[in-house]
């Protein structure tokens, strides 16, 4: 029989017997705790793994309810602007059936252009502005 010797079996003073049994015993033993490793791999790996997709999938969520909001924003905004714009072509539309009105014409030419029929004397009375600038 021939003797094995490692620096742990130095220290501790005993040598191992190198036979068949001895041999299978540690193959065995390195089997298993290759065995270990190799199923702690896997554990971290499948671990790992399913937390770091998960990440990502939360992450574009979080980006795609930023854009949902940004373009809510934005429809809310376009929403006032067509109502605006609706109120200006409701007034716009007024007025062009006041103006296809002739009492309409007539009154609007007396007071801005100070236009008046046969007969008719207009008198222009000072705002009161122009009596407070006096």
């Amino acid at each position: 029989m021939t003797r094995r010797h490692s620096s742990n079996d130095e220290q501790q003073n005993f040598t191992k017997l190198d036979n068949d049994y001895v041999r299978n015993t540690d193959k065995a033993i390195n089997r298993k705790q290759q065995a270990r490793k190799r199923k702690l791999r896997r554990i971290v790996f499948f671990a790992i793994v399913p937390v770091i997709i998960i990440a990502l999938l939360l992450n574009v969520l979080y980006n795609q309810q930023e854009t949902l909001a940004i373009k809510e924003k934005s429809k809310e905004e376009a929403k006032q602007h067509l109502s605006v714009l609706k109120e200006e072509q409701d007034s716009l539309n007024l007025k062009i059936k006041q103006l296809q009105d002739d009492e309409y014409i007539a009154k609007l030419l007396r007071k801005e252009y100070y236009l008046s029929e046969k007969g008719e004397v207009i008198f222009i009375i000072p705002d009161k502005e122009d009596k407070k600038d006096d």
